[in-house]
């Protein structure tokens, strides 16, 4: 299955996303010229990481006959500690005690679902320009 999104613009810094058969409008806070109608495009991410965490520490747990209640992510954008880098994108985990016993193994859990391998890994990005709006 190829994993696809598309994205259109609606209106000013509004933005409709649409994947599968589901949509979401993104849009910019009003500080930034938006109308603050939706998620910026780096709150998705965050959830998108958040979600893979969450999806694979839940695989991880069952597997393993363990029942993984009160599992909570959150994740941020951390100031870059040099001048010149990129944030650095942390992912807080709050679980059980009983669960926390194999720190190594949670941690390898968390960054092994599709979005955080690929983030982890530093996967290559291509930009393809396509369409009859640029010519040759």
């Amino acid at each position: 299955m190829v994993t696809k999104a598309n994205i259109v613009m609606v209106s000013g810094t509004q933005l409709l996303g649409t994947a599968r058969n589901h949509t979401v409008v993104t849009d910019r806070p009003p500080e930034d010229g938006g109308t603050d109608t939706g998620f910026t495009s780096g709150e998705m991410l965050l959830l998108a990481i958040g979600s893979c965490a969450s999806g694979s520490l839940r695989r991880h747990f069952t597997e393993r006959g363990l029942p993984c209640r009160n599992l909570s992510v959150d994740v941020c954008f951390d100031a870059p500690v040099a001048p010149g880098k990129r944030d650095r994108i942390i992912i807080d985990l709050k679980l059980d005690e009983k669960l926390c016993a194999d720190r190594a193994d949670i941690r390898i859990a968390a960054l092994s679902g599709g979005v955080t391998s690929r983030l982890a890994a530093g996967s290559d990005m291509e930009i393809r320009i396509n369409g009859a709006m640029c010519p040759g």
